[in-house]
């Protein structure tokens, strides 16, 4: 009996041990995040380190960042390192008050997963010698472009400013007070932080086993075409927050982006500053023949941008702003060589440097625009 006992009790105390041994391990798991999936970690990075909230545009993004690296899937050609300034824009080394160029846009003008001497604006700096100013921020549209021209360019007033609008800029504006949902849309609540059971051993082994993912699941949803690209075959990734609006014609939508626009015109043209638009062509209207057969259905989404655009630079042209849509050319060019990353809808080096020489051409034949005066000797430290 007592040989019974004194064999329970070492039991029970190897039991306690291993608990004891568990929830010291599980401790370490919740307080150092070791065991977070990389894919939440990756987001939460983007959405709390590189974005953040701000009362007047709705998000902006951090400022002073420094060899930011910022996560990707692995994509070839992505560029992952971002420095900022003190405002937020990558304009690091930069005098916004010697600049007489400025681009205003969304991630395009940020140039996404490009560095930033080879996006189209740093191009064109490297060209004229002069500082280039870009404000440009992913996810931004018409709502925040209005405050970028009252903000900064009435401020500077650069000779020339440039706006540069996306298909998914032809979308309902959004109230500026009710930003805090259009995070929601974003995932900023849903990848603040987890819940510090997640971060258990315990709750990832149980609830997040996964087996290892097909190499083609990475690219569920998408329909490869020709030189490897990647184009969207189900249109409902494109959701109305984040891509065109199919009803941008026949709702007051396009009136809103229109009214817009011409404030943004008249603004301009009361501080005497150059304007010009130059409208950038969606990757799949970049590849409308190889979109139009993978999803004949969606081509109205194609069409509308068209049509959308077409709209843009006729109030554009009537107030005297010289509007350029660069679908054309893209097409063109689309046949020799790739200008969008794979998988991602955003231009790569090629796209980059096809858009320079395309907007520096039509700056260099308007009157008015002086481009001849370069700067010598000059330096940005990035």
């Amino acid at each position: 009996m007592l040989k019974l006992k004194s064999g329970v009790q070492r039991l029970l105390l190897i039991f306690i041990g291993i608990v004891m041994g568990l929830l010291i391990i599980e401790t370490f798991a919740v307080f150092t995040g070791v065991v977070v999936p990389q894919n939440f970690k990756a987001r939460h990075k983007f959405y709390y380190e590189f974005l953040r909230p701000d009362p007047q545009l709705g998000l902006k993004v951090s400022p002073n960042l420094r060899n930011f690296e910022n996560l990707w899937n692995g994509e070839p050609g992505i560029e992952k390192v971002i420095n900022t300034d003190n405002y937020g824009f990558r304009n690091l080394g930069r005098d916004y008050s010697q600049s007489n160029l400025y681009f205003i846009g969304d991630s395009f003008v940020w140039g996404l997963w490009v560095n930033r001497d080879k996006t189209f604006y740093g191009i064109i700096e490297s060209e004229i010698k002069q500082p280039v100013i870009a404000l440009g921020v992913p996810a931004y549209g018409f709502e925040q472009y209005e405050i970028l021209f009252q903000d900064w360019v009435t401020k500077f007033k650069p000779k020339t400013a440039v706006l540069c609008v996306y298909a998914n800029d032809l979308n309902r504006l959004k109230p500026l007070s009710k930003m805090k949902d259009y995070y929601e849309i974003y995932g900023w609540s849903k990848h603040q932080s987890l819940p510090w059971y997640k971060k258990t051993f315990l709750y990832q082994f149980i609830f997040n086993r996964k087996p290892k993912p097909d190499k083609n699941s990475l690219f569920a949803g998408l329909t490869k075409i020709k030189n490897g690209l990647f184009l969207l075959s189900d249109r409902k990734l494109l959701k109305p927050e984040f891509g065109l609006d199919i009803n941008y014609l026949t709702s007051d939508a396009h009136l809103q982006v229109e009214e817009a626009l011409t404030r943004i015109i008249d603004l301009t043209q009361l501080n005497q500053v150059k304007l010009f638009i130059f409208l950038i062509p969606s990757k799949e209207s970049t590849y409308i023949k190889d979109y139009a057969e993978i999803s004949p259905h969606e081509v109205k989404y194609v069409e509308t941008e068209e049509i959308g655009y077409n709209r843009l630079c006729q109030l554009a042209k009537s107030k005297n702003v010289n509007c350029v849509d660069l679908t054309k050319v893209f097409r063109q060019h689309s046949e020799e060589e790739k200008l969008y990353f794979d998988i991602d809808d955003h231009w790569n080096v090629a796209g980059h440097k096809l858009a320079s020489q395309l907007i520096l051409d039509t700056l260099i034949q308007e009157k008015g625009v002086d481009l001849t005066q370069y700067v010598t000797n000059v330096s940005f430290k990035e």
